[in-house]
């Protein structure tokens, strides 16, 4: 994922021999289909390189739709043993009006980066869920009003994101509990219900600031619920 506007760059890798001539790329746009002006490109690596980096200008990478459109990168090129052939799909998104962020989100979980990282947390979905559930420009207000309102949307959306990964979550921890290496990990004995409640509570405030057209607060979140032996102590929490 990038924003509108930013360049994007993929290395690729000449694992299975170098090229025989030029690499050539495309860039197919959100139809699917070749972009004007970045159809079959030929690049030339330097003689002996193991890699190549293609950079799509930001020029390419707008947003004409309402949230995100879809690019992928197209390569191929010639060893001396065969044709190699290969893409690359990214989102490019319209910037969030809110200041959210992945670290506000972790912050509500209780999360660490190494527990939750950042490819985890879609807040643009969370957004998207948020905004749907109230009459159009409901919050428009908010977005550069920058008082208490405005961190009440900001915390809502996150709560929102938060509350989408929580099944996620829950077979991490089950997976890191079941395998007893060293590298374990403890992120254990969760009160989910509870931590359900607290993202929860984020999201009611914003009704005080407009009705819902639908109730937000009732979000669908699958729990685990088989007990699992903590492999230290060998005691089920």
């Amino acid at each position: 994922m990038i924003l509108a506007g930013s360049p994007f760059s993929h290395e690729i890798q000449f694992s299975t021999g170098l090229p025989v001539g030029a690499i050539v790329y495309s860039l197919l746009g959100n139809n699917g289909l070749p972009m004007a002006g970045y159809t079959n490109v030929p690049v030339t690596p330097a003689v002996g390189a193991l890699s190549y980096l293609i950079i799509i200008p930001s020029a390419a990478n707008t947003v004409a739709t309402d949230l995100f459109e879809n690019r992928t990168l197209t390569w191929t090129y010639t060893t001396a043993t065969g044709t190699v052939n290969g893409s690359e799909a990214y989102r490019v998104q319209k910037a969030i009006p809110f200041g959210v962020s992945v670290e506000g989100v972790r912050r509500k979980l209780g999360a660490e980066p190494r527990e939750v990282p950042d490819d985890r947390i879609d807040l643009l979905r969370a957004y998207s869920d948020f905004i749907s559930s109230y009459a159009a420009g409901a919050f428009t207000a908010y977005v550069t009003s920058g008082d208490r309102n405005t961190l009440l949307v900001i915390d809502a959306i996150e709560a929102i994101a938060g509350l989408s990964i929580i099944p996620w979550l829950q077979m991490t921890v089950a997976k890191k509990e079941d395998s007893g290496t060293n590298s374990y990990e403890r992120f254990s004995s969760i009160d989910w219900d509870r931590l359900i409640t607290s993202l929860t509570s984020y999201i009611t405030p914003v009704n005080d600031l407009v009705d819902p057209i639908v109730d937000i607060t009732v979000l669908p979140v699958i729990f685990v619920t088989a007990k699992r032996t903590d492999v230290i102590t060998g005691e089920e929490p």
